[in-house]
Parts: C-alpha cells; sequence; structure tokens
C-alpha cells in the first residue's frame, strides 16, 4: 500500500501536495507531461513515515514516441526514497508522443517534483 494520490470526490485525498514544474518543451506539450507526471507519481510511504519531503529534480530525454531514452537525477530532495521515486517514475516509460510541429529526433526536458507534506 502507498500514499499515492487517493481519491475523494474527485480531488486528492492524500497527507501531501505535489507541485511540478517541465521545462524544456512547448507549454502544451508541457501540460500533457504534466498531466502524464500526476497520474504516474506517488509518495513513498517510507519517506511520509520519516517526514521526508522537498524538492527533487530529474532530466529526461524522450524521442518521437515520447519513450524515455534516459533519466538522470539533477536536483537531490535528501531523500533516497523521494529520489528513487522521481527516477523510477520515468525509468523505461513513455510519455505522450511529440507534437508534429516540434522539430528533432530527441528532447531534453527537465521535471521537477517538490514533495510537501501536510503537517497538521
Amino acid at each position: 500500500m502507498s500514499l499515492g494520490p487517493l481519491s475523494l470526490n474527485g480531488a486528492i485525498n492524500a497527507p501531501y501536495q505535489t507541485r511540478t514544474s517541465v521545462k524544456g518543451v512547448s507549454e502544451d506539450y508541457g501540460g500533457e507531461i504534466d498531466r502524464w507526471i500526476r497520474s504516474h507519481m506517488y509518495y513513498p510511504e517510507d519517506a511520509a513515515r520519516a517526514g521526508e519531503d522537498g524538492p527533487s529534480s530529474v532530466h529526461v530525454v524522450l524521442d518521437r514516441s515520447g519513450h524515455v531514452k534516459s533519466v538522470r537525477l539533477t536536483g537531490q530532495s535528501g531523500s533516497y526514497s523521494l529520489d528513487a521515486a522521481t527516477t523510477g517514475m520515468f525509468q523505461g516509460a513513455h510519455l505522450p508522443p511529440v507534437p508534429p510541429d516540434m522539430k528533432g529526433d530527441h528532447f531534453d526536458i527537465d521535471v521537477t517534483i517538490n514533495y510537501i507534506l501536510i503537517r497538521r
């Protein structure tokens, strides 16, 4: 069992929030990637129990079809579990295909996920 996004009346019902930032692609495609990330990310249970939070950043290289060719951690959160969740989400993944108007055969994107525990 994970603390990953649980839904209640269409809203996330979890003891955390996340914020994502996607750089390196058009705004429209960035929105598609952000939606993909939000549907695939989770907050590792052991990190939540330990009170670990913070930003985790990765550099991801995609091909035209959206297949992840490589992922590299570029900014550590200070939590092995959070960083592993961020990189693991992209390893071997298939994101939305790149729009035809974007030129090139590979695409570099930088993603930051800010894991935020809600302390009440």
